[in-house]
């Protein structure tokens, strides 16, 4: 495995020259409140992988950490996308409101899941944590859309590793077969198979789901069927439903001091 690691200490006033918005120099940018920026680089199975360590000036450097997974429009190599959407924008922009290290991978091909790419996902949270960027002992996952899936899925496969779960307008049965084509999209029901099967696994651990109920790309019965397959679990599940709301569910619930507060208690010490 070839791991190329940079690291950026900062208030970072360069930052923003990364997304080409020269506006960001005249005013103060919220990226200036990003007390550590590392870039982690690496080769997987001849997959160029990026990701991004993000440690905002709230959070303590090898302290707790969540694993964001973003949706299907960041994908690519990059390396920055990722930070743009969902939980790395509203923790950049707001550190007080985010205290933890957020462990940013990048996807690099749009029509794969998450948990095609589950070896290298490993592998980041390894070499971060060699690098003492978190508490291996103190990890939550979160995601949204195609993430969201990805955090039920890995979520539900490495239980051992999060504390937590919570993903966002997500979706519990592939929409991408492993020969990189699109399936057929069936409604979600709590007596599915593979929900049943996911919840099953992530009744180990506490979960809580969001979806706005005018959601036209994810069909809000993924979340409200997963939800109910764990409720009759009696597992610590959660759930929030946004009225009105259509895809857009991660601004809503990224901006939960709810949320926040909630992963701070199974985060804890």
């Amino acid at each position: 495995m070839l791991v190329m690691i940079t690291q950026l200490l900062s208030i970072v006033l360069a930052f923003g020259s990364f997304f080409g918005d020269p506006a960001m120099s005249e005013e103060t940018s919220p990226y200036e409140l990003v007390a550590e920026l590392v870039g982690l680089s690496m080769t997987v199975n001849d997959q160029e992988y990026a990701c991004k360590v993000v440690i905002n000036e709230a959070a303590e450097r090898g302290g707790a950490a969540i694993l964001f997974l973003h949706g299907y429009g960041e994908c690519g190599i990059d390396g920055e996308k990722q930070l743009t959407v969902g939980l790395p924008k509203h923790a950049m922009e707001n550190p007080e409101d985010w205290p933890f290290v957020l462990i940013v991978p990048q996807k690099p091909i749009f029509n794969t899941e998450w948990e095609d790419h589950e070896e290298a996902l490993l592998k980041m949270l390894d070499e971060a944590a060699e690098q003492g960027l978190y508490d291996q002992d103190r990890l939550a996952i979160t995601g949204l859309s195609q993430g969201g899936h990805g955090t039920i899925i890995i979520g539900s496969m490495h239980t051992e590793l999060f504390k937590a779960a919570a993903p966002v307008c997500g979706y519990t049965e592939r929409r991408i077969s492993k020969e990189q084509q699109r399936l057929e999209e069936v409604g979600a029901s709590a007596s599915d198979p593979s929900v049943v099967n996911a919840a099953k696994a992530l009744s180990a651990i506490p979960t809580w789901f969001f979806h706005g109920d005018d959601d036209s790309v994810v069909p809000v019965s993924e979340s409200r069927s997963l939800h109910a397959a764990l409720e009759a679990l009696d597992a610590d599940s959660h759930y929030t439903e946004f009225a009105g709301v259509n895809h857009n569910s991660w601004d809503d619930a990224y901006t939960s001091i709810e949320l926040m507060q909630w992963f701070q208690k199974h985060l804890a010490e």
